[in-house]
């Protein structure tokens, strides 16, 4: 009898735990569409750190990194912002390199790193490595315009352009 109560007791307790944190999810979905965003980026950042695997955790990843894309996040600087967007982005990409959202997560670090932090290097490799991962997306042309123009100013990249014509 002992052992039918355990495995009850354990049969409830996976059941209780096994949304993946949908019910988090879904209330901070419900506080970024009232445009509640710290509300919204603190149930994110709870799927993120109490569940190891799962699609909301994917999904909560890269729902923060677009937020600090974005700078929906207040009292915090456009250069910090920038950072904390490259860290989800890149730990999304880490985490689910096979994720519908990793190649986008990926372009859009390079892209922060190059013409928001000016972190060329690093902007150089994240876009590398998006070639050599998903050399079939649709945003290899992008890519590929963005190594090109790495480090180039906007008059640059327009003379460049004209020059071609």
């Amino acid at each position: 009898m002992k052992k039918i109560a355990l495995l009850f007791i354990i049969f409830i307790a996976f059941a209780c735990s096994s949304d993946n944190g949908k019910k988090i999810y879904d209330q901070a979905v419900k506080f970024y569409g009232e445009k509640k965003y710290v509300e919204a980026l603190k149930e994110y950042q709870k799927v993120i750190d109490e569940y190891s695997s799962g699609e909301f955790r994917e999904k909560s990843l890269m729902t923060i990194g677009t937020m600090y894309h974005m700078y929906l996040i207040p009292n915090i600087n456009q250069t910090e912002s920038n950072q904390k967007a490259v860290e989800y982005f890149r730990k999304l990409y880490k985490e689910y390199p096979k994720s519908e959202d990793a190649p986008k997560a990926l372009f859009l670090s390079g892209f922060i790193l190059s013409n928001n932090l000016q972190k060329l290097d690093e902007a150089k490799l994240a876009y590398q490595t998006f070639l050599k991962e998903y050399p079939n997306h649709e945003l290899v042309s992008a890519v590929k315009s963005e190594l090109e123009n790495l480090g180039k100013d906007p008059e640059e990249i327009l003379q460049n352009k004209l020059s071609k014509k």
